[in-house]
């Protein structure tokens, strides 16, 4: 019998998982090429799939699966991919089981080391890496000569390094997004939106400490911003919403605005397409609005765009050069300013806290800023800090390093436990108070702005209480972040 069926399997994703379900573009883009070469391929989504997830796998996992893959993130999602192999191992020991997404990027040695979860891991770009390994799997073969791919053989861990020095880029004839049978139970926050995931750009010109990108786009030979024909991409808009009934496109790239003219020629071709749709952006810098016109900002609207996530970051001035984020706690100031001239584009902002050298006095400023912003822009929302854990290859990972002698985690079992509303990895360098202060911020942040009513509609009982909950907690969340209680 010859095992051409491979499963590819989406975790759950710890409580954002619980508002926010985009389909998942990480399995679609890795399932690109083995499709091309005629294997079947299955994916099975946890997060909408049957209420008992061992019982939907079970029916996929056959005597002719070759394999399955599984996407990971950091923190939660580990722990449920770990359920997942293990499940699989316990139906047939003899399927490899590949781990690829963000968590194995950077930490193929901590997955490889629990025998009973994974076989293989793919680093960086997978479609591919993927398809090889895939083949070295059908043939038999150990993956030796097989980039970016890391392995058991015996009691060793090998891998090959992730030797790739140009950016992925599928082109969307090539998604197999036939493979998702069903896209209605993708959307966020209880709204009426089918959305799809794309880029306009691939990469990053920018290089924050903090962030994994400029370590992974090291390799990359060239520029490290490289915008997408806007022709193509208005194309890509039409198919999904003609094929596939999208109504709403959110651009996952890394940042979409480096270049003004390359959003606007996407928003100019959209009209003159006559294409209803709704935008989202996930990428965009201080650094960059402050660029932007009025009649920019007006043109994004016409084209149907209703949020930007922005990297505010911090409240600090020391905090933010550190971070390399070219910005200043004025110039965020000014911005959420010019933003809130035009209330039809929510301005979503990220923030940080607990990083090296950050002290108490730095974290309280990144409370006076958030404060600042939803006073000044009442249609703006917060999102809650990320508590900071180095990544390696990063500045302020090396800085752990040398400075305070962090070690990251060595076992899955300590990457499930790492949540942005968890305890962070490490408090080594913490003043008093911090820890605290920090968790008052998280908790706050989720009522202080009103961004249950502005985002959710409340026709699902979960989006009720939430709604219930942000009416009778905002008042005490507002004063408790105000006095720092």
């Amino acid at each position: 019998m010859t095992k051409k069926q491979i499963l590819m399997v989406y975790p759950y994703q710890g409580f954002s998982g619980t508002y926010v379900k985009h389909a998942p573009l990480s399995l679609l883009y890795a399932s690109s090429e083995i499709v091309k070469l005629g294997y079947d391929v299955n994916i099975y989504d946890t997060r909408v799939g049957s209420r008992d997830w061992r019982l939907g796998l079970q029916k996929l996992v056959t005597d002719e699966t070759l394999c399955v893959g599984v996407s990971v993130m950091s923190g939660s999602p580990i722990k449920h991919a770990i359920s997942i192999g293990r499940f699989i191992k316990s139906l047939n020991p003899d399927i490899p089981i590949v781990w690829g997404g963000p968590h194995a990027t950077f930490y193929p040695e901590t997955i490889l080391r629990d025998e009973w979860s994974a076989d293989y891991v793919v680093s960086g770009y997978a479609s591919a890496p993927f398809k090889d390994l895939v083949g070295s799997i059908f043939n038999e073969h150990q993956p030796d000569a097989v980039n970016g791919v890391a392995w058991r053989e015996g009691e060793l861990i090998r891998s090959n390094p992730d030797q790739q020095k140009i950016f992925e880029h599928i082109d969307y004839w090539d998604i197999p997004y036939h493979l998702i049978e069903d896209y209605s139970p993708y959307g966020q926050l209880d709204q009426n939106k089918r959305i799809f995931s794309m880029y306009s750009a691939l990469g990053c010109p920018y290089q924050c400490t903090f962030c994994s990108s400029p370590a992974q786009y090291k390799p990359i030979a060239g520029k490290k911003w490289t915008p997408l024909d806007h022709n193509y991409i208005v194309d890509h808009i039409e198919y999904v919403a003609d094929k596939y009934d999208a109504n709403y496109i959110y651009f996952i790239d890394d940042d979409s605005f480096p270049k003004l003219k390359h959003v606007e020629n996407i928003i100019d071709t959209i009209q003159e397409r006559g294409i209803e749709i709704g935008l989202g952006f996930r990428g965009a810098r201080i650094n960059e609005i402050m660029k932007m016109s009025h009649k920019f900002l007006d043109k994004l609207v016409a084209g149907g765009t209703d949020i930007m996530h922005i990297g505010a970051e911090s409240g600090s001035d020391r905090i933010l050069k550190m971070l390399k984020k070219n910005c200043t706690f004025e110039e965020i100031v000014e911005s959420n300013k010019k933003l809130a001239a035009h209330p039809d584009i929510t301005a979503a902002y990220n923030f940080i806290m607990g990083l090296p050298t950050e002290t108490l006095n730095d974290l309280k400023k990144t409370r006076d800023l958030m404060i600042r912003l939803v006073e000044d822009h009442p249609n703006c929302i917060l999102f809650q800090p990320n508590k900071f854990r180095p990544l390696p290859g990063t500045e302020l990972y090396l800085q752990a390093q040398d400075e305070w002698g962090y070690e990251m985690p060595s076992t899955l079992e300590a990457w499930s436990e790492i949540e942005v509303e968890g305890d962070p990895i490490t408090n080594q360098w913490y003043e008093k108070g911090m820890r605290e202060f920090g968790n008052m911020l998280l908790i706050t942040s989720y009522f202080v702005d009103n961004k249950i009513e502005k985002t959710t509609e409340g026709t699902t009982l979960f989006t009720k209480l939430a709604r219930l909950v942000n009416r009778i907690y905002g008042p005490i969340a507002k004063f408790r972040m105000r006095r720092g209680i």
